[in-house]
């Protein structure tokens, strides 16, 4: 492309709304991420007997590695989450704003 479609482009209120949206929502799936990490941590510091118990009577498995497998679960359907917003919303809005600008 052309520094002029560049330029077309970042002057455009669409792209500022695109970029603005896209950062709000991965800074809120950022800090729940952080948010259950630093729970995980936070417990493990002042509970370590509850992180060391086992999961149920009679079981080796500790409290603290179901919760860390849990935890990485989860990190990777945060990540499938953003995937599915940026493939299904700002792909399209990607998509118009080239339209548009292309013209």
């Amino acid at each position: 492309m052309s520094d002029e479609i560049y330029e077309r482009v970042l002057s455009n209120p669409k792209f500022a709304a695109m970029t603005a949206s896209r950062a709000r929502f991965s800074w809120r799936l950022a800090l729940i991420v952080l948010a259950v990490y630093y729970a995980f941590v936070f417990a493990s510091a002042l509970a370590p007997d509850l992180m060391a118990r086992p999961l149920a009577e009679g079981m080796t498995f500790p409290v603290g590695l179901a919760a860390g497998i849990v935890i990485t679960v989860f990190c990777s359907l945060m990540t499938g989450v953003y995937v599915l917003r940026a493939n299904s919303r700002y792909d399209a809005m990607n998509r118009d704003l080239l339209n548009e600008v292309g013209r």
